[in-house]
């Protein structure tokens, strides 16, 4: 074979240059991002105070707008519901009068019809959250006031009961524990943080409370009119704010970049839309079947109890016990006996619940494992209390498909086997070959299946007495 000649050397060189120029700008790109990344995790957590403050004006000055998007956000649903019975409506009255109606050549929905159907949703959706607040709320206040002003006696009233049910054998032990000073000054210690939480306050406090409420309620009051009125125009004008930003996704990136951000806001919203919605769904539903069960049942406090238990319904898995403790003890300090029934009677409904209702509205709608739901609810509720228990599990499901994509695409592009099923029991991935080397099985653990095959044999095998 003939030797290369110096150009064909030169040229092969030159290649090579080239590429380890390309990679070595590849590696210097990284390198750059890893540290500016660093450098911002370092400034955010030195400079955590001044940012937390300034994002606490930040969201106090665009409060009404969010407030406005997630009712946007969970209006949608009922205002396609009205929606669709007014076409039906109209495609009635068109096909009765033999007229012929006239379409929209986008195919969108008529803006009279847009309009109509966004107004009874709001005006709907309002009159139910009124409709609470009117007969719920003052019930809810005044039971909680009748329990505190009265929790001195309903302890003691415990207390005889224990004592009548062990026929007196510890007489002197409940003597003292109904002269016993600690427990009363324990009981005024929760009776004063239920107050501060729920503002119960004293007759000579109520001016000033009526007054801080009053400014607060005012400044709620016009956030939440602003808010209204956001939520009804983004509905209206929901498909040109879609059309804008997508436009303004593909202004920013790339074409390929764009569409995987795309994907990425699909997917977030089915995660959320599902979970959320389906969880308040679920809730609801919770909460009138435990009001007119507890009804039929004669438990004490069904308005109290119902509302408790369905609000906490909404935090996954460990919502429910945070609904049961309260609303037992505060049957159980009332009427022992009822306080023991309730509780077997809320332990089936939420077992009715997960097993049943639960999956029926939700599905799979976040397909997370209890360990990411339980570490997803603990990051949440430690950094934004409730609502980051509740919007947890579907950031940290949205967080989990990005991870998965990423990684998939890099295994793609490496070409790498996809499948989790072949990592399962992956020992090593040969450097030369490629080849997907799995553990060997521990020999332990061989001859025990063997041994236990051999003992089912001769078990078979022994003849019948």
């Amino acid at each position: 074979m003939s030797e290369q000649t110096p150009e064909k050397k030169k040229r092969a060189e030159d290649y090579l240059s080239d590429q380890e120029k390309a990679r070595y700008k590849v590696i210097a790109k990284r390198a750059f991002v890893v540290g500016l990344a660093l450098i911002l995790i370092y400034f955010i957590i030195a400079r955590w105070g001044v940012i937390s403050r300034g994002w606490g004006t930040v969201t106090k000055v665009f409060q009404p707008i969010v407030i406005g998007l997630i009712m946007a956000y969970l209006t949608n649903p009922v205002m396609k519901f009205f929606s669709n019975i007014i076409n039906k409506l109209v495609d009635l009255y068109y096909k009765h009068t033999h007229k012929t109606r006239k379409k929209h050549p986008d195919g969108k929905p008529v803006e009279w019809i847009r309009i109509l159907s966004t107004i009874i949703a709001t005006l709907v959706i309002l009159a139910a959250v009124l409709i609470f607040i009117v007969t719920v709320v003052p019930q809810f206040v005044s039971t909680m006031n009748e329990l505190i002003n009265h929790i001195h006696e309903k302890v003691r009233g415990v207390i005889d009961w224990a004592d009548k049910i062990t026929n007196y054998r510890f007489k002197d032990v409940m003597d003292s524990a109904r002269d016993n000073k600690n427990i009363d000054n324990t009981i005024d210690k929760g009776v004063e943080i239920v107050r501060k939480y729920l503002n119960l306050q004293s007759q000579n406090q109520t001016l000033s409370t009526l007054t801080k409420w009053g400014m607060n309620a005012g400044k709620v009051i016009v956030n939440i009119i602003i808010g209204i009125f956001v939520n009804v125009y983004v509905l209206i004008e929901k498909e040109k704010f879609k059309n804008w930003s997508k436009k303004l996704i593909y202004v920013i990136f790339p074409v390929k970049p764009a569409n995987y951000v795309m994907q990425t806001l699909r997917k977030a919203d089915e995660v959320f839309y599902g979970f959320i919605v389906g969880k308040i769904i679920d809730s609801i539903i919770i909460g009138i079947i435990c009001y007119f069960s507890m009804l039929i049942l004669h438990f004490p406090y069904a308005v109290v109890c119902s509302v408790i238990i369905g609000v906490t319904n909404v935090i996954p898995i460990f919502g429910p016990y945070i609904g049961a403790v309260p609303t037992v003890a505060l049957i159980f300090v009332t009427n022992p006996m009822q306080g023991i029934y309730f509780l077997i009677y809320v332990i089936v409904l939420q077992q009715i619940d997960g097993n049943f209702i639960g999956p029926k509205i939700l599905g799979d709608s976040t397909g997370v494992s209890p360990f990411w739901v339980i570490f997803a609810i603990t990051v949440g509720g430690g950094l934004f209390g409730i609502p980051g228990m509740i919007i947890g599990v579907p950031m940290v499901s949205l967080i989990l498909w990005i991870i998965k994509r990423i990684s998939d695409h890099f295994l793609r592009k490496r070409k790498m086997v996809v499948s989790s099923a072949v990592y399962q029991n992956l020992d090593y991935v040969d450097p030369q070959t490629g080849e997907y080397v799995q553990k060997k099985e521990n020999k332990s653990k061989k001859y025990m299946g063997i041994v236990g095959k051999m003992l089912d044999k001769r078990k078979k095998q022994a003849p019948k007495k």
